[in-house]
């Protein structure tokens, strides 16, 4: 049993480093957070093949050149990690045909953030629509993020 929470608690460490170096390293090219009155929405969109193939295996991701996932997470102004929410969402393609997304909760131990995978063709641009709102609905928002996909 502590094998198994070991392995999961790894598998998460491993996934959260992956996820904010990403949006480290994206954070210099585009703008990568929303800001609401008191709360700030961090997002970004990766390739699901930077996740280790373990780690997709322990949360049901699928990986592949053509699929790339939106990271979501809620975070107080007043500081803290990423909090649960309400997450809704939608893809654009330029065509305007339009694809819902099922976003997945990621709970850790210290964070919850919500991934959505979407498949893409190589050189597409994607409008991905994000509504969130916080649990009391209190606070929303609603914003749209502009990408051009590339398979590996």
């Amino acid at each position: 049993m502590i094998l198994k929470h070991t392995a999961s608690l790894i598998a998460s460490l491993t996934i959260s480093l992956i996820l904010s170096s990403y949006s480290l390293l994206s954070f210099a090219q585009e703008n990568t957070s929303y800001e609401m009155d008191n709360y700030i929405i961090y997002y970004n969109v990766f390739n699901s093949t930077m996740i280790p193939a373990d780690v997709a295996k322990t949360y049901n991701l699928v990986r592949g050149n053509d699929r790339v996932y939106v990271n979501i997470a809620l975070v107080k102004k007043t500081g803290g990690n990423g909090i649960a929410a309400n997450i809704n969402g939608a893809h654009r393609n330029l065509m305007q045909q339009k694809y819902p997304l099922k976003f997945i909760e990621i709970k850790e131990a210290t964070a919850v953030y919500y991934l959505a995978p979407i498949r893409f063709n190589n050189e597409e641009v994607l409008h991905i629509d994000i509504d969130v709102s916080n649990l009391e609905k209190t606070e929303t928002a609603a914003f749209t993020i502009t990408k051009k996909l590339y398979k590996n």
